[in-house]
């Protein structure tokens, strides 16, 4: 759905429009939830999150500034709260933990060990990503897991869209060369003739 669209659904929910909720709902709950999964990697957990994301972006809807992305600010309302989730979740010691039904969605997810690849290297690349500045990191996240276009991450950074593409590239470059160092052996256990 188009931004103009989801910002007329706005203004039809502030006057007390359930059908325009309904509908504003249905058009970003998908990318909500992806997002919640690329966080969380539990579907139970990112059904909650997304929820609470639509309640907290109901009960605030009235300070969502017309004219400005409403994907944005959606955007923005659940990352603060996916940031939230994770800190306790790391205290609870349950942020490694990957859903077994989630990763059986995706291709190979009968094979035991493409499992624990699988989960291996989310875990990675989850550790990876919070290596990143703040703003890399979201780019990978938004264009990569939340699948936003190009034109979508320029208007959210306020950049021109050839910044995006060169700051995207160096943000993977960048998570390619963390997780290539988390790779690489410490020198202590190649004198001890581990092999990696």
């Amino acid at each position: 759905m188009a931004e103009r669209s989801l910002e007329e659904l706005v203004e039809r929910c502030r006057t007390g429009d359930d059908q325009a909720w309904a509908a504003l709902v249905d058009a970003t709950a998908d990318s909500i939830y992806r997002l919640a999964v690329s966080f969380t990697r539990h579907r139970g957990e990112a059904e909650e999150l997304t929820q609470e994301v639509f309640l907290k972006l109901w009960q605030n809807l009235d300070r969502y500034e017309s004219g400005s992305s409403f994907r944005a600010w959606a955007y923005r309302v659940a990352r603060n709260l996916f940031v939230d989730a994770y800190r306790r979740s790391r205290h609870e010691k349950r942020a490694t933990w990957v859903d077994p039904e989630f990763l059986s969605t995706l291709s190979g997810g009968d094979d035991p060990h493409a499992v624990a690849v699988r989960r291996q290297r989310l875990e990675m690349a989850r550790s990876a990503l919070a290596r990143l500045p703040d703003e890399l990191a979201r780019l990978i996240l938004l264009r990569d897991f939340a699948d936003w276009s190009y034109e979508e991450l320029a208007a959210e950074f306020s950049l021109p869209l050839g910044t995006v593409k060169s700051r995207l590239n160096r943000a993977r470059r960048d998570l390619a060369e963390v997780v290539g160092a988390t790779l690489v052996p410490h020198p202590a256990a190649v004198r001890a003739g581990v092999q990696p």
